[in-house]
């Protein structure tokens, strides 16, 4: 079976001869070299390390197509704005017009192939092809989902949607569009942090432990002094972190809020579901101080409190 999931993103480009080098000292990866169809994320963060977003950067030579979080490109714009004095630079919103799709499955590169001739075998972590039909982009999905993206332009949906979800490939690969449910359940097993929840105003990249999107040799940016930092003096005050329900039932944590232990609040919930393989589960952060994986923690769920553990990410059996 092969299964897919419609990313909810927005998009941007960027152009300009300082495109890359405005990025790089307003943001936390080493993108000032990033090569023709070579991709790479970064996060922007604020003066006080927080997250504004989490960027994907496909260079296509003379200008930079981005992909953001959903329903936040006109926040990364007056961001990046806000920084952009004398530079050669321009950021234009593209949102709404193209769409991303998620292909995930051991097949996912036999149906590439079939639909476009690209040998995924050959594409790198941070490289990616353009088809020479319809210019879709074709890469590597590098966190814990795997699979490939498929990225292309809502003009082309009729065509691209007659190739991938024609009846026979359908038939031969037996395609299932995952629905949003689905999709963010199987998000939280594998402790992957989401833009809005787990990333937001009150956490940094190292809390939500998606430290090789840092880098730590590039030098300055938005936010280098509080990351360099944490990460220098082992100051990183709370650690992501999955909450086991000690539940067999299913239980609603759609009020989940904080969290406590030995009668002391200790952390906050941040996205919550019910999985077939370890029934309620949730994301949340726990102190540094507080963290011990052999102890019983309470959420705090409307006005009653669930007795949980924490485990490290991703959930394992």
């Amino acid at each position: 079976m092969l299964n897919f999931y419609r990313l909810p993103q927005d998009f941007l480009k960027f152009s300009g001869s300082e495109r890359l080098d405005l990025i790089n000292r307003l943001s936390t990866n080493g993108v000032n070299t990033l090569e023709k169809f070579h991709s790479v994320k970064t996060v922007l963060t604020s003066d006080k390390g927080r997250f504004i977003d989490l960027l994907q950067l496909y260079s296509l030579g003379e200008t930079v197509f981005c992909t953001c979080s959903f329903q936040n490109s006109a926040n990364v714009i007056s961001h990046l704005e806000k920084y952009t004095i004398m530079d050669d630079f321009t950021a234009e919103d593209l949102s709404g017009t193209h769409e991303t799709i998620l292909f995930l499955g051991d097949d996912t590169s036999a149906f590439i192939n079939k639909i476009t001739g690209v040998d995924i075998a050959a594409l790198t972590e941070n490289s990616f092809t353009v088809t020479s039909d319809h210019d879709a982009i074709i890469q590597l999905n590098d966190d814990a989902f795997g699979g490939v993206k498929f990225i292309f332009a809502v003009n082309d949906k009729e065509y691209w949607s007659e190739k991938l979800f024609a009846d026979e490939n359908s038939s031969e690969f037996g395609l299932k569009e995952l629905s949003a449910s689905e999709f963010e359940t199987k998000r939280i097993e594998l402790g992957i942090p989401k833009f809005g929840a787990e990333m937001s105003e009150l956490t940094n990249p190292l809390e939500c432990g998606i430290n090789k999107y840092v880098s730590f040799t590039k030098g300055c940016y938005i936010g280098q002094e509080v990351i360099a930092r944490l990460d220098a003096y082992d100051k990183i005050s709370k650690h992501l972190v999955g909450l086991k329900i000690k539940s067999p039932n299913k239980i609603d944590l759609s009020s989940a809020g904080k969290i406590t232990v030995d009668s002391k609040e200790c952390g906050f919930v941040t996205s919550a579901a019910y999985s077939d393989a370890f029934g309620s589960i949730a994301l949340g952060f726990v102190k540094t101080i507080f963290l011990d994986y052999d102890k019983n923690y309470i959420i705090k769920n409307n006005e009653s409190g669930l007795e949980c553990t924490i485990t490290r990410l991703p959930f394992t059996q």
